[in-house]
């Protein structure tokens, strides 16, 4: 369990004192948390840390009279305590009068809740989880070496933490959480690589897990060892489930209202409308227990739900906060489509990473996904693979996916560690120097087969935690890698 400094009194201290001081609308979010980091290279680990980080977030709106809109702010106060909070709170109260409205927030749910989801997302052995990651991440090191390797680098994360929310409206709660994700490249020589994963929250299998993932590593990069150059053209794809959970996260990111809003949502105007085969279904999920975002509740102390985002191909669905159903609704009676009404989908995050800042220093409150999850297909890998007559390229890893028109999906992307060609059915041989440029739609129109070897993807080349199989598609396009991207 956390630590005895958890104090849910500063909860109800902040609101009651935010609402006295003349706030109409309050959040109190209290986090302790203890974070791990190792990282290794050259087969040796050069860092190894933790970091204990308690703070509370106090959310606090104004409404203005005949307004929709509201002013809005938001005070972070580390290593809190009750005379902090009674000090503070207030002059931050003060201060939102100085402040412009928010045209992005419409307020918060007002519903009362009894009762959340229960999901177990804590793992106590997680707590000493930090002394025995040196041990698995020489683990992960020796099984990519016994199946090839040279030498390894990555990184490993994991931590422990404890959440709890109260709003104005008296909804909220407490939740425990832990989790553990590493990552693996493993050299066989400077130019042969390969990539494993572990994204976890519980210890079960731990050891198997690690090294699985340095196996998987070890043997991509003795794989593809001695590749050519491959040749620009078009080629069908299979994607592995790190590369689709990169590629498909942006398409995915276009369910989100502000990114619609924004214009960098290249599903704008094809709402109920085939996008993709009828085997693709794809649902924003907080409350499957090994996803890394799940919860409870959201930041507005709403239960957490399930939404489908696509169901047999056709695009059916956006994530939303309060703020955000109620702005959507507004503009489909504007355009006189009073049945199109919104409501939240329990996706309010306090602090949203890439729009409002950081974790510990947030700006407003937005919808944001929690963890996506495709269902799984009809074919295992091998099967894909041996059906595969026309000439395709196997990607296993990618970076820097870069977007020239973000509205319509267009994009490029690195292909990075082992690339194959596949000809007849069968693996011919590895190959390097291709640059993959594609447009999201018409990936998604043009899947062919998803697999059933479904994993949870999390890395620094995909925010949203992603369960997701690999994926093949037809007809992309690559072009031959410049300098530094071969």
């Amino acid at each position: 369990m956390m630590g005895k400094r958890f104090d849910e009194e500063i909860l109800k201290t902040a609101v009651e004192t935010a609402l006295r001081s003349g706030a109409d609308e309050v959040i109190a979010k209290l986090v302790e948390e203890k974070k791990y980091q190792i990282r290794f290279s050259n087969s040796s680990i050069d860092v190894n840390k933790g970091w204990d980080n308690h703070y509370l977030d106090v959310f606090i709106s104004k409404k203005p009279r005949f307004s929709l809109t509201r002013k809005i702010d938001t005070l972070t106060i580390h290593d809190p305590d009750e005379k902090k909070v009674k000090k503070r709170v207030p002059k931050q109260v003060r201060f939102l009068d100085q402040l412009p409205k928010s045209k992005l927030y419409w307020g918060m749910d007002e519903e009362p809740h009894s009762s959340y989801p229960s999901i177990k997302l804590y793992d106590e052995g997680m707590e000493e989880f930090h002394k025995k990651g040196p041990k698995l991440v020489k683990k992960m090191i020796d099984s990519a070496d016994e199946v090839g390797a040279k030498n390894s680098a990555g990184v490993l994360h994991s931590g422990i933490s404890k959440t709890g929310l109260l709003t104005g409206y008296g909804n909220g709660g407490e939740y425990e959480s832990s989790f553990c994700r590493g990552t693996i490249r493993a050299f066989h020589d400077e130019e042969s690589s390969g990539q494993g994963l572990v994204v976890t929250r519980k210890l079960s299998n731990i050891e198997k897990k690690f090294e699985d993932a340095g196996r998987k590593a070890g043997r991509l990069s003795r794989r593809s060892t001695g590749a050519e150059q491959g040749k620009p053209g078009t080629y069908d794809m299979i994607m592995s489930p790190t590369v689709g959970a990169n590629l498909f996260g942006n398409l995915l990111s276009g369910t989100n209202p502000i990114m619609m809003i924004a214009g960098m949502s290249c599903l704008r105007g094809k709402m109920k409308k085939k996008v993709g085969p009828e085997e693709l279904t794809v649902k924003d999920d907080s409350l499957v227990e090994e996803g890394l975002n799940s919860r409870p509740f959201d930041d507005e102390g709403t239960p957490s739900q399930k939404t489908t985002l696509f169901k047999d191909g056709e695009f059916t669905g956006l994530i939303h906060n309060t703020s955000t159903a109620k702005f959507w609704s507004f503009i489909n009676t504007i355009k006189l489509k009073f049945w199109r009404r919104a409501k939240t989908s329990s996706n309010s995050i306090l602090g949203q990473m890439g729009m409002t800042g950081t974790e510990e220093n947030p700006r407003i409150l937005l919808p944001a996904p929690s963890n996506y999850r495709f269902d799984p297909g009809s074919y295992s890998l091998d099967e894909i693979i041996s059906t595969s007559t026309r000439p395709t390229i196997y990607l296993t890893s990618n970076w820097y996916t870069r977007f020239t028109n973000m509205s319509e999906g267009e994009f490029s992307t690195v292909p990075r560690d082992a690339m194959f060609l596949i000809e007849n059915g069968e693996i011919k041989k590895p190959i390097k120097g291709l640059r993959l440029k594609g447009n999201l739609l018409k990936m998604c129109e043009n899947m062919q087969a998803i697999g059933k070897d479904t994993k949870q993807v999390k890395w620094w080349a995909v925010d949203t935690p992603t369960f997701i199989p690999s994926i093949k598609v037809g007809g992309c396009k690559f072009t031959k890698a410049r300098g530094k991207e071969k």
